[in-house]
């Protein structure tokens, strides 16, 4: 028998283990990262995470009802479960609203569009309803070398939607040339993962800059961090993603921080499908670490290269654990992967 070492390890035993992990009386949805036992630190220690609507006392819980410890896969390999409570707040809590001097400028008071700027589009104009995100980062095609930017499916929407800077009245900026929402698990994860009727969000799309916007009106950098270093891969073969540090810059929160808690969670969304997203985040200093609007925002690490690592498509107020209150969940997708999806490079300079 050998202890799990990787995220690899961790998904073929989960995979091998799915018939017990659906059967867990309120399960909200696994992850995979390390062990935590309240009061104390993220130990170093390989674990399945079961989120539970509560978590009760095992004394007052039936022998047929008990969670093991640890679990079993396949090849000898095992690893710890660590079962925490979970769940949506009943109601969401109110984000104060940002508006300070990045804040103001991502919104369009700077003469410049930046990484991390807003960018709009309409819903139905006849009524005036319209839609913002964030533009994550400017990329070229693989293909044709055309300039573009990367942010959200949900904000770019489809192949030839219009996006604009800032507001949807204001400069078109580009047009939506390819999107992904949904990729099948086994395309994404290779062979350790094929569930049925199981999808990973990827929520992606390359917007192709406007042929009539200034190029000279562009900075690629992300506003109010600086120049970004090569995108950093994100290796199945072991767990060094989990604890590191990242940071992101929106049009709604502007700058902030948090750390990376669990990667590959699965969940069944509101259709009843289930799903996976790659990273699970929380804000630092229970800051919340993204809202409505910075869906787009690029994930980068909190390190001296500001290597990319993530493109963030949602995030709500959660209870994640016993003890912790209220705390931000952010979803991110890893980058690399969405680059190779849409055929695209990001780009540092013009």
């Amino acid at each position: 028998m050998s202890e799990a070492k990787s995220l690899k390890d961790l998904m073929r035993i989960r995979a091998h283990n799915r018939n017990f992990l659906d059967s867990i009386n309120g399960n909200l949805g696994t992850a995979l990262g390390f062990k935590k036992k309240s009061g104390q630190t993220l130990s170093k220690r390989p674990a399945i995470i079961v989120f539970v609507p509560q978590k009760i006392n095992p004394k007052w819980i039936p022998q047929a009802q008990m969670i093991p410890e640890k679990l079993d896969g396949p090849d000898g390999l095992w690893c710890a479960l660590d079962v925490v409570e979970g769940g949506k707040a009943k109601t969401e809590k109110e984000i104060p609203l940002v508006m300070d001097e990045l804040v103001m400028n991502l919104r369009g008071w700077a003469d410049k569009v930046w990484g991390g700027s807003q960018v709009a589009h309409w819903i139905d104009q006849n009524t005036g309803s319209y839609s913002m995100g964030t533009l994550g980062a400017f990329a070229r095609s693989r293909n044709d070398g055309t300039l573009g930017f990367l942010t959200n499916q949900h904000v770019g929407i489809e192949p030839g939607k219009k996006l604009f800077h800032p507001v949807p009245w204001g400069t078109h900026l580009g047009t939506t040339d390819r999107v992904l929402e949904y990729v099948e698990d086994q395309e994404w994860y290779g062979p350790l993962v094929d569930e049925p009727d199981t999808y990973v969000r990827v929520d992606c799309a390359f917007v192709k800059l406007a042929s009539g916007f200034n190029e000279s009106d562009i900075n690629t950098q992300m506003m109010g961090v600086g120049e970004l270093g090569p995108v950093k891969n994100i290796s199945l073969d072991d767990l060094s993603i989990i604890g590191q540090k990242v940071l992101r810059v929106g049009r709604t929160t502007g700058l902030r921080r948090g750390t990376i808690v669990a990667f590959g969670y699965e969940f069944v969304d509101v259709s009843d499908v289930a799903t996976y997203t790659d990273l699970l985040i929380l804000g630092d200093n229970n800051i919340p670490f993204s809202t409505h609007g910075d869906s787009g925002s690029l994930i980068v690490l909190d390190n001296p290269q500001l290597n990319p690592i993530g493109l963030l498509w949602g995030g709500w107020e959660e209870k994640l654990r016993s003890g912790y209150a209220q705390e931000n969940w952010t979803y991110g997708i890893v980058l690399n992967r969405i680059l190779d999806a849409l055929e695209i490079d990001m780009v540092s300079s013009l």
